[in-house]
C-alpha cells in the first residue's frame, strides 16, 4: 500500500473531528447599596457572560458588551440601549480616543486621573468549587482622592486565563490614566474566580463583588464575536461613554 493511501484513514478521521468548542464563563456580580450626593442607590445584582475562543473574546454585561478580536487587533464596544457599536484599534490609547480637537483635554484628563497601583501577593490559598486559588491584594489610588482596595483570588485552573486577563486589561485601558492598572492586570498569575472591591470616590463608599459561577464548553452562537447586523457604527467618545 502506498504511503499516500495509508495516510487516508488518518486524514478522514481528522476531518470528522469537531472543531474545538469555545468556553463560556458565567460570573455573578453584586454591588451593595450606597449613597452619593445625598441619594441612595439601590443594591444591584447582574450576571456577566464571557465567551472565549482561540483569539476572540466577548463580555456581556447588563447594558453593554465588549468584543476583543485579537486576530483583527480590534476592540468592539456595543451599546445595547441605542443599538450602536464602536471599533477601537489595539493597543488602546486613551488620548487617541478623544474627539478630534479634544486631544489636549484628554491628555490633561489622563494626567489628573493617573492611577498608582500597589500589588500585594500572599501565600494564602483557598479552593472555590473546582478552582484552586491564591489570594492577592491590590490598592489603587489617584490624586483626586479615589481609593480602591481589591481582594482577588487567582486561579490557573480556569481555561484560557491569560486571554481573559488580556480582555480585562484592554477594558481597563479605556479609563484615563490607567497605564499602571493595565500593566498589573496583564501580569496577574491566574483568573480572579472571586474579586471584591471597596471603592471610595466622590464622597461615596461602594462595595462590589464578582464571583465565577460556572465554566462550560460549548459552541458559541453564530455572530457572537461580531457586532450585530442591526446595530449601527458610531464614534467612541470618552466624554460621553465614560461619563466625562
Amino acid at each position: 500500500m502506498s504511503r499516500r493511501l495509508s495516510l487516508l484513514p488518518v486524514l478522514l478521521l481528522m476531518l470528522a473531528l469537531p472543531a474545538a468548542a469555545d468556553s463560556l464563563l458565567t460570573v455573578k456580580s453584586h454591588t451593595d447599596a450606597f449613597q452619593v450626593d445625598g441619594e441612595t442607590q439601590p443594591a444591584r445584582d447582574t450576571t456577566i457572560k464571557i465567551w472565549v475562543s482561540t483569539d476572540k473574546l466577548r463580555r456581556d454585561d447588563a447594558d453593554s458588551s465588549a468584543i476583543l478580536r485579537l486576530d483583527l487587533n480590534r476592540l468592539y464596544v456595543l451599546r445595547h440601549a441605542d443599538k450602536t457599536w464602536s471599533a477601537l484599534p489595539l493597543p488602546i490609547d486613551f488620548v487617541r480616543l478623544m474627539p478630534k480637537g479634544s486631544e489636549q483635554t484628554g491628555a490633561l484628563w489622563a494626567q489628573q486621573m493617573q492611577l498608582t497601583v500597589q500589588v500585594k501577593p500572599t501565600q494564602e490559598k483557598k479552593t472555590f468549587g473546582a478552582w484552586a486559588a491564591r489570594k492577592l491584594g491590590m490598592s489603587i489610588t489617584n490624586a483626586t482622592g479615589m481609593k480602591i482596595e481589591s481582594t482577588l483570588w487567582l486561579s490557573q485552573d480556569v481555561p484560557t486565563w491569560p486571554a481573559l486577563n488580556r480582555l480585562a486589561a484592554t477594558l481597563a485601558a479605556l479609563q484615563p490614566g490607567s497605564a499602571a492598572w493595565v500593566d498589573a492586570l496583564e501580569k496577574l498569575d491566574g483568573f480572579p474566580v472571586l474579586r471584591e472591591d471597596r471603592v471610595e470616590a466622590m464622597g461615596a463608599r461602594i462595595n462590589t463583588r464578582e464571583e465565577l459561577q460556572t465554566v462550560e464548553t460549548r459552541d458559541a452562537p453564530t455572530g457572537t464575536y461580531d457586532p450585530p447586523a442591526d446595530y449601527k457604527e458610531a464614534p467612541f467618545n470618552p466624554l460621553a461613554d465614560l461619563g466625562g
